[in-house]
């Protein structure tokens, strides 16, 4: 079994803000690494020390082919990770999470609000949505819509937060298609949405800064709940939580902890106390979430990757990529 994912190392240069590694998770042992650097456009400088620009987010396999986003593009590889070809376009701002059907990707341009689909052999356009101009969110979430010229290439336009932040802003960063719908999660409003319908099926005020969407029958929703490090399993029928599985609990994940701050009490003296530094790298950060028939594989900072019975919600075991808190996972998928 092979797992793909990727790290935004918080702070780092752009350039040295993350990479795509493919996993050999029977081994724990890292098979293949490539860097993910945004480029045509290049973004040298990113404002926000945390993320934005950095690294390596969304990461969806179709056939042969594996594909990885980065800020604005998505980049396209064989399964060894030798690079085969890119698809970028003006709308894709921010790339968060994505979600493969058939030949064709949806992604989120989580920096302006947007749910995209687009071909994977053309890099099409192919379908938008924009819930903050839908009426029905306007109205049960008070929103207004981005003032943004679509027609242009916005790619460079929203890496300031003053240029995209404010009160209607949904942080739009996980779609997916289920029974023929498309939903997505707005983190900044609690709520797990209908896109097809203009309709909210789960407001939980657990999933403000949450991550990751995964739908399956017989209707069950999972959600990454990043700040607490609990992944959430809701019913799409009635919005309620079914199992809350928390990773903290869990064993070793202590000494994990103390192991990482050890390492960067050394590294960085007194100033891992301050206030900035707790702006930049949050432990057990829960971001990156994959399932199959018998397990969730769940990532957290510093880059770790636990795997989960789905039924029981027990620890099956766990790779460890990084003691480093600022190396945090985002993307994450298996085959």
């Amino acid at each position: 079994m092979h797992i793909f994912f990727g790290t935004v190392v918080r702070a780092a240069p752009v350039k040295e803000g993350g990479s795509l590694f493919k996993l050999d998770w029977d081994t724990k042992t890292i098979v293949s690494e490539v860097p993910i650097v945004p480029v045509e456009p290049t973004l040298f400088h990113d404002p926000n020390v945390r993320g934005n620009v950095r690294g390596c987010r969304g990461i969806g396999i179709v056939n042969d082919e594996v594909i990885a986003a980065d800020y604005h593009t998505l980049n396209v590889f064989d399964r060894d990770l030798n690079h085969k070809r890119k698809l970028t376009h003006g709308l894709m701002v921010g790339l968060h999470e994505t979600y493969i059907t058939g030949s064709s990707i949806w992604v989120t341009s989580t920096a302006i609000d947007a749910a995209l689909k687009y071909g994977i052999e053309d890099g099409l356009l192919e379908e938008s949505c924009w819930p903050r101009e839908m009426p029905e969110f306007q109205h049960a979430l008070d929103l207004e819509p981005l003032e943004i010229d679509k027609s242009v290439d916005n790619r460079t336009q929203f890496l300031e937060k003053k240029k995209y932040r404010g009160s209607s802003h949904l942080h739009l960063n996980a779609v997916c298609e289920f029974r023929g719908e498309v939903f997505a999660l707005l983190h900044a409003k609690c709520v797990v949405v209908n896109l097809s319908k203009g309709e909210i099926i789960i407001h939980d005020e657990k999933l403000k800064h949450a991550h990751n969407l995964i739908m399956e029958e017989p209707g069950v929703v999972y959600v990454n709940d990043t700040r607490r490090t609990v992944v959430r399993k809701y019913d799409i029928e009635t919005g309620q939580q079914l199992q809350a599985i928390n990773i903290k609990k869990m064993r070793g994940i202590k000494s994990l902890i103390l192991k990482s701050s050890a390492l960067a009490i050394k590294e960085m003296g007194v100033s891992f106390f301050g206030s900035k530094r707790k702006a930049t790298a949050r432990p057990l950060y829960l971001r990156g979430l994959a399932i199959n028939q018998d397990y969730i594989f769940a990532g957290f900072s510093p880059a770790t990757i636990v795997r989960i019975d789905k039924t029981t919600g027990e620890l099956v075991d766990y790779y460890i990529h990084s003691y480093d808190m600022r190396v945090c996972i985002h993307g994450l998928t298996v085959s």
